[in-house]
């Protein structure tokens, strides 16, 4: 069995991170709940453009199945030990980029005017 996952990074002007997330996220409403992804755009102050870009990567052989929760904070501690987990253990399969317009006013819910 094979796992599917992809590391995304946002950037919002100067201000960029990098994550990895389950399966491959095409649009907003695929990152949308996800802390990491959360906590970088509460820290915006204005309505300003966000870039999305998401490698996706094969872990395994077989028929490919979502990453769960678990593997994706295994996946991210081997990243941090070194970086060359995902050259050498994985494969690319998939570059995907989007964006959107972001405004602080949708983390209360509110219509900007």
């Amino acid at each position: 069995m094979a796992l599917l996952f992809s590391k995304v990074t946002v950037t919002a002007g100067n201000d960029a991170a990098s994550f990895l997330v389950d399966g491959i996220p095409r649009e907003y409403d695929d990152l949308e709940d996800m802390d990491e992804f959360d906590d970088f755009l509460k820290y915006i102050s204005e309505e300003t453009e966000v870039l999305v870009h998401a490698e996706a990567y094969l872990y395994g052989d077989g028929e490919a199945n979502e990453a769960s929760y678990s593997d994706i904070l295994w996946f991210s501690s081997r990243l941090k030990s070194g970086n060359s987990f995902l050259t050498d253990y994985c494969e690319s399969i998939e570059e995907v980029n989007f964006r959107f317009t972001w405004s602080p006013d949708e983390l209360f819910g509110m219509e900007i005017e």
